[in-house]
């Protein structure tokens, strides 16, 4: 991942004290100085390339994300400071590299028990009047990966500034966590003497549509869940390859972005998550071959994964034989920090 701290310069204001109340001296709400200004740290904002199907980088001025924020005082009145502001990286290599929006909103401090909560999701100019907050800073957006490109991932941060930290008007530093599951295939041919062409490949019986959802908790810590679930018998993310392994030969996939999920259900076999493989043999003719996900071993060969979850990659690997057999295994690897997450949420 090409790691990159950003800053943002900003200046400091003098706090001074009266009565437990912080009185602005020098910060003045129309100053340039004290503008809320916003980072993505070295969070993974979007993706490094080991997940991406494209050689595209996160290093381009199309780098964007949507903020909601509100200030809250002392007696805990809320007022909207942001509404799905967005916020733009602008970047030349070794020139510039920082983020903004229109219309700078100031740092306005009445008393060191006054907060700024901020919620963000990336990225925000794809996914125009999709992203919204349904209640108190808590923001919502539909996925579907029927119809989402299999690279777009959604990421999501928040953060709680506090009147009484050492610098009230910093930059807001934010640490972008992945809310999908990256899931790659690996086909192995372990055939004696005989080639195969794989045809295809695709999953079925998976949860197609949902809604990412992010808020902050009690502690002002990420919190993120997945809402609405809805599975489909439709053919997910299916990958036309057409391509020929020679014996003791190998075919890797990129990875496809998909929305966390359990992989074992309460319901007939014939609607369980399904990877199939349809290939052919040589001098054979076209199989297809279905693998129940739940069955799946652990690369450890001691227990089956039973779920997706956020910010993990998934490589399921198959080895195949022209005889029948196939034997897959599934390594699991984190994708970023691991944030606080709500597991119900993705429960169905």
């Amino acid at each position: 991942m090409f790691n990159r701290i950003i800053r943002i310069a900003v200046a400091v204001g003098a706090l001074f004290m009266l009565g437990g109340c912080v009185r602005k001296a020098e910060l003045t709400p129309e100053s340039e100085e004290n503008y809320i200004g916003f980072s993505a740290g070295q969070s993974p904002l979007l993706r490094d390339a080991s997940t991406k199907s494209t050689t595209e980088s996160f290093s381009s001025n199309d780098d964007t994300f949507a903020v909601f924020g509100e200030r809250v005082t002392s007696a805990d009145e809320h007022s909207q400071v942001f509404n799905g502001t967005t916020v733009s990286h602008h970047y030349i290599y070794g020139e510039i590299d920082y983020w903004d929006y229109e219309s700078h909103r100031y740092w306005y401090w009445a008393s060191t028990s006054d907060r700024y909560d901020f919620v963000a999701v990336s990225p925000a100019l794809q996914r125009t009047n999709k992203i919204q907050s349904v209640d108190n800073l808590k923001v919502s957006t539909p996925y579907d990966i029927l119809t989402e490109v299999d690279s777009e991932d959604i990421l999501a941060a928040a953060y709680r500034r506090n009147g009484n930290v050492a610098n009230p008007i910093s930059t807001v530093q934010l640490s972008f966590a992945h809310m999908g599951s990256a899931v790659s295939i690996s086909l192995a041919n372990s055939s004696e003497n005989k080639s195969v062409t794989i045809n295809s490949i695709w999953f079925k019986n998976l949860v197609v549509k949902a809604d990412a959802t992010v808020s902050l908790d009690n502690y002002g810590r990420p919190y993120l869940s997945w809402e609405n679930l809805q599975r489909s018998a439709s053919k997910v993310r299916e990958q036309q390859l057409n391509t020929v392994v020679g014996c003791g030969g190998e075919e890797s996939g990129g990875f496809q972005i998909m929305i966390p999920q359990e992989l074992s259900i309460n319901a007939g076999e014939e609607y369980q998550p399904t990877l199939v493989i349809n290939y052919t043999p040589d001098g054979g003719a076209a199989t297809e071959h279905s693998i129940l996900l739940r069955e799946v071993m652990r690369s450890d060969g001691v227990t089956p994964l039973d779920r997706w979850e956020m910010g993990h990659k998934y490589t399921y690997s198959i080895s195949m034989r022209l005889d029948g057999c196939l034997l897959v295994t599934v390594t699991t690897t984190p994708w970023d920090v691991p944030v606080e997450a709500e597991t119900p949420g993705i429960l169905i």
